[in-house]
């Protein structure tokens, strides 16, 4: 198997410690009052959680959250703050009703709920002998030396046995890309 670069311990402590910066930015992001200042916590929010998905040894999608998540939404939020100018930039706080604060922070403690109780069963990240491991990884392990000739376990995963997948999602962030620059190019009048 493929081995990772860094020490499966530090690359532990590094994703707890990044869990930790991506709460805390949350948290930020939900006291922000300034709109600049929250497009710039979730670019950077987009930023960390793309570390996190390459510590887990997931760089196809690390790059993709880089390059919609971080790079392409910040130009699109930055460029509506610019275009919709003060009155958006200096918006005023009023979600004074203490009623929807505390529906929307009981909805949000009823999904972390659901979702620690069906992550509950999961096999823990990593484990070998984890169901997901049992055939698939074996079989590439095995044979994409023989079948594929390339070096990398990682490129020849996603160029040929993925090949129709990894197609599909470059055309997806292509038209999303284009599909942004049309909608915020501005006609010469």
């Amino acid at each position: 198997m493929a081995e990772s670069i860094l020490n499966p311990t530090i690359s532990f402590y590094l994703l707890m410690l990044s869990s930790v910066v991506l709460v805390c930015a949350s948290g930020w992001l939900v006291f922000s009052k300034n709109l600049l200042q929250s497009v710039i916590i979730m670019s950077a929010f987009s930023l960390v959680i793309s570390l996190c998905y390459l510590l887990m040894d997931a760089p196809d999608v690390a790059m993709t959250e880089v390059s919609l998540g971080a790079c392409l939404s910040t130009c699109v939020l930055l460029n509506l703050i610019k275009i919709f100018g003060e009155n958006v930039r200096q918006s005023d706080n009023k979600l004074g009703n203490r009623t929807k604060i505390f529906f929307a922070t009981l909805l949000c403690l009823v999904l972390i709920g659901i979702l620690i109780f069906a992550g509950y069963n999961l096999p823990l990240y990593g484990k070998e002998d984890s169901p997901v491991q049992s055939h698939l990884t074996r079989y590439y392990l095995e044979n994409t030396a023989t079948e594929i000739g390339v070096p990398s376990l990682v490129a020849a995963i996603l160029a040929s046995y993925r090949g129709f997948d990894t197609l599909g999602e470059t055309t997806v962030i292509l038209i999303a890309g284009i599909a942004v620059v049309l909608i915020l190019a501005r006609r010469k009048e």
